[in-house]
């Protein structure tokens, strides 16, 4: 039984020291500068690896809010910029943007620790994302959110009238 608590701490501290080099690759710093919402609104290539980089960048938050509790800062600054810089050069490409389901799972678990970074984005972009979000929500919820009803269906025919 000793063996065994010795080896749940050694795992623990090895997951420990492991966390700062995951968050290194998952959300490298380098993305912040490469990804820029000039840049991406001409190039469609550079907004899909942006949008794949936010993807494992909010997983990565994600997972690290689940087994620590708590995510570092630089990496939901990281999760925040990417989001808004998506975001607005979707909306200024003239294109309807995708929320990455890593994200939206990252906002339904830690929204309070998230929502300061994307509050102090730049106002273009934290209107993007928070539009992005929002209108992804409302897509999710139905038609029933707007207080519409489904249109019935016509009743079967009967047949030929006499």
């Amino acid at each position: 039984m000793r063996a065994l608590a010795k080896v749940f701490a050694a795992t623990a501290v090895v997951l420990a020291l492991a966390a700062p080099a995951m968050a290194q690759q998952a959300c490298a710093p380098a993305d912040l500068t490469r990804f820029t919402a000039e840049a991406m609104v001409s190039d469609a290539d550079l907004r899909a690896e942006a949008e794949a980089a936010l993807h494992g960048c909010a997983s990565f938050a994600l997972d690290q809010f689940r087994n620590v509790g708590e995510i570092e800062e630089r990496v939901l600054v990281h999760v925040a910029a990417l989001a808004g810089r998506t975001s607005y050069a979707t909306y200024a490409a003239d294109e309807i943007p995708q929320v990455s389901p890593a994200l939206i799972a990252l906002i339904g678990a830690a929204f309070r620790p998230l929502y300061p970074h994307l509050h102090a984005l730049p106002e273009q972009e934290n209107t993007a994302a928070m539009r992005t979000i929002v209108f992804h929500l409302l897509a999710q919820s139905g038609p029933l959110s707007t207080g519409s009803v489904a249109r019935p269906a016509a009743p079967p025919a009967t047949g030929t009238r006499p």
